[in-house]
């Protein structure tokens, strides 16, 4: 009896985390964001204080987020009437450009006797490049609507900081708030699942750090020898759009294309080719093995669950689909562990996100 009430619980907790996605998707960017932002908070702390040791925990994360908050506008404030202007020529000129694109082209695959690639196959005038070209465009319009259509679900990320603000500043206090909520007999084990937890959440942190850093270094240094402008800014971007996949390498495409246009067209393609490549050879030679290792997870179940978190939940659940996967595994491998080798309690004096 006590068997069948412990798994229609269980049901009923699944059907109301699946009811309650996106809310639970926005705690889980909040707790990221609290392990990204932690080493920062710990290093604001250490600075002394007029009859103080320290900064207080809650004054130092307050200092962290708003600093973040202040560099984010100010970066839009920077960026966002370029990028307007970038947008608007860019769409004037993009018909003729696309044009002569076309025609390039098709004198390019004329001059190597490759004829047959302009016509379908059922000898219709329309070439195979003018049909990609216009996938192309209506693909980018179809991406373009889907997300203005999730506006409503972006607006939600107001309350982010708040929520990351909550977990540095009292995650001891989140933690025992959160614990009272689970039946008294039940606790040791939660205990056990939240100190299972938070060093996968520390690793896949460290690893999807190196990642980031990785990538934005090898682009920025590859966009300033390619010769296009504010390549520091784009390798930030290229950066920093490693954590969302797929629809991070878009985003980052967009900007070094218009950073390109603002020069030639040429510089444009460039730049989008020498990313596409690098982005590829990084992606599949050097981020598995880094996140693999910080997390201890082989490259194959790394991409696995990539793919079925955005399968899920989308891009959201791309982004959080790795460090889900690293806390199941270290969940199982802390309750199939040797129970004198179990991390039930904290070292002493020590509390975690």
């Amino acid at each position: 009896m006590r068997q069948s009430l412990l798994t229609v619980a269980l049901l009923v907790l699944a059907w109301l985390a699946w009811m309650l996605r996106d809310l639970l998707v926005l705690v889980g960017f909040a707790a990221l964001l609290a392990y990204a932002l932690d080493p920062a908070v710990r290093l604001v702390e250490r600075i002394p204080l007029p009859g103080r040791r320290s900064v207080p925990r809650g004054v130092a994360s307050g200092v962290v987020i708003l600093t973040i908050g202040l560099i984010v506008v100010w970066a839009l404030i920077a960026a966002v009437p370029r990028l307007t202007t970038e947008i608007v020529r860019f769409a004037g000129a993009a018909p003729a450009t696309l044009t002569r694109l076309e025609q390039e082209i098709r004198a390019f695959i004329q001059a190597h006797g490759w004829g047959g690639l302009l016509s379908s196959p059922g000898g219709a005038a329309s070439g195979t490049v003018t049909t990609l070209l216009d996938a192309a465009q209506k693909w980018s319009i179809q991406l373009l609507g889907g997300a203005l259509g999730n506006l409503g679900q972006i607006a939600g990320l107001v309350l982010l900081p708040l929520l990351t603000f909550y977990l540095l500043a009292d995650r001891g206090a989140v933690r025992s708030s959160a614990l009272t909520f689970v039946p008294e007999h039940w606790r040791p084990q939660a205990e056990r699942l939240l100190n299972a937890v938070d060093p996968a959440l520390r690793a896949y942190v460290r690893g999807q750090a190196a990642v980031c850093l990785v990538m934005g270094t090898v682009m920025g240094l590859a966009l300033h020898l390619l010769g296009l402008p504010v390549a520091l800014l784009l390798g930030v971007i290229v950066g920093l759009a490693e954590i969302i996949p797929v629809l991070g390498f878009w985003l980052a495409s967009a900007a070094i294309a218009l950073a390109g246009y603002s020069i030639r067209p040429e510089l444009a393609l460039t730049g989008f080719a020498a990313y596409l490549i690098i982005n590829n050879l990084i992606g599949y030679l050097v981020s598995p093995r880094l996140l693999g290792r910080e997390i201890k997870m082989h490259p194959f179940v790394i991409t696995v669950s990539i793919l079925a978190g955005g399968t899920l939940l989308g891009p959201a659940g791309s982004i959080l689909a790795l460090p889900s996967a690293a806390m199941a595994q270290a969940v199982i491998a802390e309750f199939a562990r040797d129970p004198s080798k179990r991390s039930d309690t904290y070292p002493k004096g020590e509390s975690r996100t």
